[in-house]
């Protein structure tokens, strides 16, 4: 979906377009290996700094019934939300794999981009998951990639 945007939009108008992913592992046959997981389904972020024009373009195309929003809108991110979408995915966009440790019941995580976030998680699974209530487009909560290597 993102190429079919950046295709129908332009790079005159269009910096950037893409889906947020994340890593975690999986165990498959056995094994544990990490995959690319998307963050947000059914969303797309666009970089622009002409947004009606974008969505004068977008309303050419009828696939697009659902783009950041229901129906046709699009919603703008605050600075805050798209500094944390930016700053999260790093330049390729995609939340790699968190390592951390839990002492004395509290999360640390030592490495990765949960780093100094410890505040945002909520739940941490067995499945080396960790949901993070970050309250970003219509989901309470989002889960990425957290190993816990050791605990006390």
């Amino acid at each position: 979906m993102a190429e079919r945007v950046a295709s129908l939009v332009g790079p005159d108008l269009l910096r950037d377009c893409f889906p947020l992913r994340y890593q975690l592992l999986k165990k498959q046959q056995g094994t544990w290996r990490l995959v690319t997981e998307v963050m947000f389904p059914g969303y797309v972020f666009l970089s622009t700094g002409d947004i009606d024009a974008v969505r004068e373009r977008l309303k050419l195309s009828t696939s697009f019934a659902r783009l950041l929003g229901a129906g046709d809108a699009i919603f703008s991110l605050t600075s805050e939300e798209a500094a944390f979408v930016s700053e999260f995915g790093g330049a390729d966009h995609v939340v790699g794999m968190s390592q951390g440790v839990i002492e004395d019941g509290r999360t640390v995580v030592r490495s990765g981009p949960l780093r100094g976030r410890e505040g945002l998680v909520r739940k941490i699974d067995r499945h080396k998951r960790a949901y993070l209530d970050v309250g970003l487009l219509d989901q309470a909560r989002v889960r990425v990639g957290l190993e816990i290597t050791r605990k006390t």
